[in-house]
């Protein structure tokens, strides 16, 4: 197992907020395909917390004051509060609800998150159990809508509805907006129109190891004017 960095993008500042924290395999398959086995199997909240402990150790060598997101189930959230693991105070954390989580087993995510001192963020909103209802359940900090809802929102009137539909959810809660799957500069006009306050995708970079960060910040902030304090 091993961690990337994928940057987050403050749209307004054109600033570098942080960064999404993901696992990475040496066996050829994919993330998704290892998660869904572990939830398959019943190993779900020992393999993210594994993955955690992880991204922990990673995320030592990054600069100070940057948001650090993870990914996780609605259990391992619980599991994480309950547990010993040390956030490192130099940074700023996020918890990434996944959108597989169960309703039955997310409604405290909002209470663990306050208990961590993390911000909570719903991913991949639009997909799942990912929806409105859930935005207005949580009152979460940030809501982060699944790369889908940008790459179709212009040739599907039904994604485009949803997308507004879970943008209003996001403003009546008080929550920051942020699209995923970012790929053209057509994407980034796209998100500018419909208010997002953050993005992230490929437009930007890749995750990367956190040894390749400081050359591929001085790049992005090169390419496309991006400041990367820090780096």
């Amino acid at each position: 197992m091993k961690f990337v960095f994928q940057p987050l993008i403050d749209l307004r500042n054109k600033t570098l907020l942080g960064f999404e924290a993901l696992t990475r395999f040496d066996d050829g398959r994919g993330p998704q395909e290892h998660f869904s086995q572990a939830r398959a199997e019943g190993r779900i909240v020992e393999l993210e917390l594994e993955a955690i402990q992880g991204i922990l150790d990673a995320s030592r060598e990054l600069p100070d004051e940057y948001l650090v997101t993870l990914n996780a189930s609605g259990p391992t959230i619980e599991a994480f509060a309950a547990s010993a693991m040390k956030l490192d105070e130099r940074l700023v954390w996020g918890l990434e609800l996944n959108e597989e989580s169960e309703p039955c087993s997310s409604g405290r995510a909002r209470q663990y998150a306050d208990t961590l001192g993390c911000l909570l963020l719903i991913d991949d909103a639009g997909v799942a159990y990912a929806n409105r209802e859930r935005i207005e359940c949580l009152h979460p900090d940030i809501v982060k809508l699944d790369r889908s809802m940008i790459i179709n929102y212009e040739s599907s009137a039904e994604v485009r509805g949803m997308v507004a539909n879970l943008l209003e959810a996001a403003r009546e809660t008080g929550a920051r907006t942020l699209a995923e799957g970012i790929e053209t500069p057509e994407h980034i006009e796209l998100v500018d129109r419909l208010g997002f306050s953050y993005a992230q995708g490929f437009y930007y970079s890749r995750g990367l190891p956190v040894a390749e960060l400081a050359g591929a910040m001085r790049e992005l902030n090169r390419r496309v004017g991006i400041d990367t304090p820090g780096f």
